[in-house]
């Protein structure tokens, strides 16, 4: 069931007034074979914009989609790492269905062309950019610590969508309701930022859960999508299932709106993505 305060948003965005923002984060922190090219202790968040002509079509659509998913294999939410991995309620699904799912969400995404921006930090990089920033960055703003990479992504991505909020033609008189996936915070949780409430309705994040909230689930394929990618371009060997998913998720690439694009060959040896300078220190 929906949280009273969640539905009267979802019901905003039903009238198709304003932008909608669901967010998922993604990374493999602690993954044994991470490959050369990604730090092993990254962790990335990624932001799913659906534009207020199509956010109606989208909440009304995606009830449909989650119907027709459960007739086909029994599952009440699109969560595509268990899609992938064949595991929870996706156990014992052929990989033909799975790997039709993944067609269909991207599909969706190519067809909509929902804007992606993504945020990532790692020890490393969060270090570099301490140093850079130097005082004005402080240690904590409450409620992020930026001194773990998780919060401060979490901040720079709310600063990128503010940036892109702003070069919107209609900035600033359409606003953003943003939805982050629970985790961070429990389901439930809003979290006002006063800094943002020029982009941001009410100046909030909400935490929700994407069984209830379900555009999450876009942000769920987004990132599941970016991190799965990294991983299979960072191998020194890739398979045919490899291969496919590559080819499927090759459609969405320009729906991401900051990362490096690059055209690869699928059948060249060896990593797709080269790696990280000074990985093996």
């Amino acid at each position: 069931m929906v949280l009273p305060a969640f539905q009267d948003y979802i019901d905003e965005l039903a009238l198709g007034r304003t932008y909608g923002v669901f967010v998922d984060d993604t990374g493999s922190p602690g993954l044994a074979n991470t490959p050369s090219n990604l730090h092993p202790e990254r962790k990335t968040w990624v932001a799913v914009i659906v534009p207020p002509d199509v956010m109606p079509e989208v909440l009304d659509c995606l009830p449909q989609a989650v119907q027709e998913l459960g007739k086909l294999v029994g599952a009440d939410e699109f969560h595509f790492a268990d899609i992938y991995a064949a595991r929870g309620q996706f156990k014992g699904v052929d990989l033909q269905i799975r790997l039709a799912l993944f067609e269909f969400m991207a599909y969706i995404f190519t067809t909509y062309r929902f804007p992606i921006i993504v945020q990532t930090f790692d020890p490393e990089s969060l270090a570099d950019v301490r140093a850079r920033i130097g005082a004005g960055l402080p240690d904590q703003c409450p409620p992020f610590d930026f001194n773990r990479q998780e919060d401060s992504a979490l901040f720079f991505l709310m600063l990128r969508l503010k940036w892109f909020m702003q070069l919107t033609p209609t900035y600033p008189d359409i606003k953003a309701r943003v939805f982050i996936d629970e985790g961070y915070k429990r389901n439930g949780i809003d979290l006002k930022l006063p800094t943002f409430e020029s982009v941001f309705l009410d100046g909030l994040i909400s935490f929700a859960r994407s069984s209830e909230v379900l555009p999450i689930q876009l942000a769920d394929f987004a990132a599941f999508a970016l991190n799965r990618v990294q991983l299979i371009g960072g191998k020194p060997k890739r398979g045919s299932l490899d291969n496919r998913l590559l080819q499927i998720l090759s459609g969405i690439a320009c729906n991401y709106q900051n990362i490096e694009q690059r055209s690869i060959d699928l059948g060249r040896n060896g990593p797709l993505i080269p790696p990280r300078l000074n990985s093996d220190e």
